[in-house]
């Protein structure tokens, strides 16, 4: 058959399994299952959460890091991704497996294939911190992430002096409004030069960010962040419908990674290439397979 011969397989291998065509067919594919009538009950794609999956690199290579919880004693990548509350993969990015997601996270949202612009994002606790509470509010986003040991969690005030009610311990920290007032026009600079690409998130919050602490302009943005972050934790205490939309959330994530995996068991679920943009060519369609699979199955991904 000649459509299956070597040359012809190899000449559609190099020619149209690239990673740009990769995202416009995924973006085919979010428009189609935005469609569908049961993707509309599940939600109306303005929640959104970012997650990783983990993978093995056991060639050597610049992007992958070792990490003993995910890779054992050998290197690994991380593909952060992110998916819509309708089942649809929005877009990804490969990173080293060591790195903490949350300097990732904007990043990601920035560089969607398609689809409505999300307007929650759910993230597990290891993508969280206030600096990134700070920015993700200042760029529009409304950031939920799972908080682990609530009751243990610090909230701030901005008046010392008030009365908070049952709330009076719990309210320990307090946000300086006069650090952020010195700080916000540059402030404001950074959020501009996010939003219109002129540099990348990850930079950004490596650069508000010395020897593990922030600096005077990082701190700024993470006083601004403490306010969100407070207003966030409140809502966990008070709201079940709020803490259910973010945990079912955060479970079809899980489940559509779990089901890309069963999808994809070539060379054992291992990344074998050297380079990024490799690796985002090999894992992108283990993540955007499972699409298709969620729009012709209709529930293998219902949210729970």
């Amino acid at each position: 058959m000649d459509a299956l011969k070597y040359g012809r397989l190899s000449h559609v291998d190099q020619t149209y399994l690239r990673l740009a065509t990769y995202r416009a067919a995924n973006a085919t594919l979010i428009d189609y299952q935005a469609s569908i009538p049961l993707a509309q009950v599940w939600g109306g794609g303005l929640v959104a959460s970012v997650d990783g999956m983990r993978f093995v690199v056991p060639v050597p290579s610049v992007y992958a890091r070792p990490n003993p919880k995910y890779f054992g004693r050998r290197g690994g990548a991380t593909w952060l991704n992110m998916i819509n509350d309708q089942a649809a993969g929005l877009g990804g990015k490969v990173v080293a497996g060591t790195p903490r997601d949350s300097l990732y996270v904007l990043d990601v949202l920035y560089d969607r294939d398609g689809g409505r612009r999300p307007e929650m994002i759910v993230t597990d606790t290891a993508s969280y911190s206030d600096i990134v509470f700070g920015l993700l509010t200042l760029a529009g986003f409304a950031y939920a992430p799972q908080l682990a040991d609530l009751p243990d969690q610090k909230m701030w005030r901005i008046d010392r002096s008030a009365d908070y009610g049952a709330f009076q311990d719990a309210a320990r920290g307090r946000v300086d409004l006069a650090r952020i007032e010195r700080r916000w026009e540059d402030i404001l600079r950074i959020i501009g030069s996010i939003h219109t690409g002129a540099v990348r998130a990850y930079d950004v919050i490596r650069m508000l960010s010395r020897d593990g602490r922030p600096t005077p302009l990082g701190d700024a943005v993470a006083h601004y962040g403490r306010i969100a972050k407070s207003l966030h934790i409140l809502r966990l205490t008070d709201e079940p419908g709020y803490r259910r939309q973010i945990k079912s959330q955060a479970n079809l994530q899980e489940g559509r990674h779990s089901l890309a995996r069963k999808i994809f068991h070539g060379r054992n679920g291992q990344l074998y290439q050297r380079y990024q943009d490799g690796m985002r060519t090999r894992s992108a369609p283990w993540a955007w397979s499972s699409t298709p699979s969620c729009s012709s199955t209709r529930g293998t991904c219902t949210p729970r």
